[in-house]
């Protein structure tokens, strides 16, 4: 019989996914920080501030696609992973448990 939990994705490996994307999302929102030209408006009579940046379209799709839509899409693939292997393993403990009370 096989190793019930075993599996490709070791803990050290989720460990250092994890680690590379948040590196990854450092990177990436440096830049912002540093060269973003950021622009101010009084809003009414009052001394209401309104801030917003100056952005470079491609660069904040590029920006959005990696610190978001593909640590998102890791997420879903483990999840997926994870949802199958508790039913495989839910399949087989089920039979067990058939296999032992009609034996004994």
């Amino acid at each position: 019989m096989s190793k019930m939990g075993g599996s490709i994705l070791k803990v050290n490996v989720a460990v250092a996914i994890v680690t590379y994307i948040w590196i990854h999302n450092v990177a990436f929102d440096i830049p912002i920080f540093i060269w973003t030209n950021v622009h101010t408006h009084i809003i009414g009579p009052s001394t209401i501030r309104l801030c917003y940046p100056e952005w470079d379209g491609i660069y904040l799709i590029v920006a959005r696609i990696t610190n978001f839509y593909v640590p998102l899409t890791i997420m879903w693939i483990s999840n997926i992973g994870i949802i199958y292997k508790l039913k495989r393993i839910m399949s087989r403990v089920i039979l067990l448990y058939i296999y032992i009370s009609f034996k004994s």
